[in-house]
């Protein structure tokens, strides 16, 4: 059992009582499961120089919401990421949008989401500019999330925050010596004030605001722990196969590790009702999922190389990493490519 055959045998269930609130971003990331290393994105024509083996396999779709695409890239995020690291202490920020907004965002994703962006960043920012031990412009990695370990609807960001920054006035480095930051209450209503701000701004009405606003600021060490756990959830589904436990042809049953206990546990939903889940997770097209700030920005790299400078670090050099080789399954030997077949037309899924 794997996700695209739940895809497969419950497509009928799902069009009939969701196909109509579909987004074409959701289609389009449906129809990349269901094709990925099959046919429908084409065959690679492999060739084997020992035995003379002749064989085609299947290309993957590529889509960020697959499964079984783009573990490379999540490994080249993390190696980009940790060849940034200060010695300095790291923090570990989060915002949560509040349940009440999330009618809204479902329907104005890239809005929303953006706005959980800016309002984070824009709250960072203040609290590093007035504490008296920094007044500092401070940098992140920033990581949009929007499910829970359970895949429920949770929109919220990560922020990987060095503990130091650059003081505006004297342009002189600046760092926390102790394993705190800020105090979470205080972001959470600064943050809360920041994104209301922004959302009224943006046009948006707001009935009754929201009573409770969530945030968090903990310690992470060093700070490779963190972008590591990150960048698991960077490019690929919120849901794995090997998290698939059973599909009685109904419902289909998965696990998950419980957040509070740390414990496994399992939860069971209609088959339609778990694509359905998946599908609130696709992001829309061309929203950038994690982000970077301050020095820590792709156009701040002379700011970055003299802060490593400074602070002495040895930044190793970049090795280049070689494409996984396909393998004979009857000689091991190397197989070597010899061309690509692609299909005459692809039929995508349509909306209705």
């Amino acid at each position: 059992m794997n996700l695209q055959s739940l895809l497969r045998d419950y497509l009928t269930a799902y069009t009939a009582r969701y196909g109509a609130v579909t987004t074409p971003e959701q289609w389009s990331a449906l129809n990349a499961m269901l094709g990925c290393r099959t046919a429908q994105y084409g065959l690679l024509s492999l060739h084997c120089t020992q035995c003379n083996r002749q064989e085609h396999r299947p290309l993957s779709c590529g889509h960020r919401a697959c499964t079984q695409c783009h573990q490379h890239s999540n490994a080249l995020w993390c190696e980009r990421q940790c060849l940034k690291l200060l010695p300095v202490s790291y923090f570990m920020v989060t915002f949560t949008l509040p349940g009440e907004l999330h009618p809204l965002a479902r329907t104005q994703q890239q809005t929303l989401y953006a706005l959980l962006f800016n309002a984070a960043i824009e709250t960072l920012r203040t609290f590093g500019l007035n504490d008296s031990r920094l007044q500092a412009e401070l940098a992140a990695t920033a990581v949009l999330h929007t499910h829970t370990r359970r895949i429920d609807y949770h929109p919220h960001v990560h922020l990987i925050v060095p503990g130091g920054g650059i003081h505006t006035a004297r342009r002189e480095w600046r760092k926390v010596k102790e394993e705190y930051l800020f105090n979470h209450f205080n972001l959470a209503r600064v943050f809360r004030a920041v994104f209301l701000k922004k959302l009224r701004a943006a046009g948006f009405d707001i009935p009754s605001s929201p009573a409770k606003w969530v945030a968090h600021c903990k310690h992470v060490g060093k700070g490779k722990g963190a972008i590591q756990y990150l960048s698991r959830y960077l490019y690929r589904g919120v849901l794995s196969d090997s998290q698939l436990v059973h599909d009685d042809g109904t419902n289909v049953t998965f696990r998950y590790r419980d957040s509070p206990s740390k414990k496994m546990e399992t939860g069971t939903l209609k088959g339609e009702e778990l694509i359905h889940l998946l599908l609130l997770h696709v992001l829309p097209k061309g929203f950038r999922r994690a982000r970077d700030y301050g020095f820590l920005h792709g156009n701040a790299k002379q700011a970055l190389r003299l802060l490593q400078y400074l602070l002495r670090i040895v930044i190793p050099p970049t090795k280049s990493r070689g494409k996984a080789k396909r393998i004979c399954p009857c000689c091991k030997a190397v197989l070597q490519i010899t061309g690509v077949i692609w299909p005459r037309k692809r039929v995508p899924l349509q909306p209705g």
